[in-house]
């Protein structure tokens, strides 16, 4: 990794982790994961696997300071490291490289990642007021997976659009 990969790297979890810390919380203390969204847009414009493990890890860590989910750290930690490889991975399974193959990976990567958090936080801590795991899924995953499908294309439109202006 060289210094201009690292710097981009600390720009978008500083970025995840401003966004994480001002939003509130709704249901519970749950909210959407910003941390996650801007790991996504990183791994698709950096997809290798050790800028992949490195934001993984930092995001996981970065999330888990800033949870307000009652024992949410170790969860945190585990679904952005998993979802950082299963970005990796669908960047190269899914063909193509337009609009729709990135919207699907924001889609799904949000999918694996609440699913990852929620069954965690269920197995080490338990989920608020006892809440069962398909209603914590229905109420905060999916509508979050949507959003970050939608937002996550415009994000990456404008961080694209820079990015090929700062490489030239």
């Amino acid at each position: 990794m060289n210094t201009k990969t690292l710097v981009q790297g600390a720009i978008f979890i500083a970025l995840g982790t401003i966004l994480h810390t001002i939003v509130p919380g709704f249901f519970n203390g749950m909210k959407p994961d910003f941390m996650l969204f801007c790991l996504i847009a990183y791994i698709m414009l950096n997809p290798k696997p050790l800028p992949t493990l490195a934001m993984g890890v930092a995001t996981g860590v970065m999330a888990a300071l800033t949870t307000q989910f009652p024992g949410g750290q170790l969860p945190n930690i585990c679904d952005k490291i998993i979802a950082a490889f299963s970005v990796l991975l669908m960047i190269r399974a899914i063909p193509g490289d337009g609009t729709v193959k990135k919207a699907i990976i924001y889609f799904i990567t949000t999918i694996i990642s609440g699913s990852v958090f929620l069954g965690t936080a269920m197995l080490l801590v338990g989920l608020p007021g006892g809440a069962p795991f398909t209603a914590m899924f229905v109420a905060v995953v999916l509508p979050t997976a949507a959003m970050t499908a939608v937002l996550g294309i415009i994000y990456e439109r404008v961080i694209a659009v820079n990015y090929k202006r700062n490489r030239a």
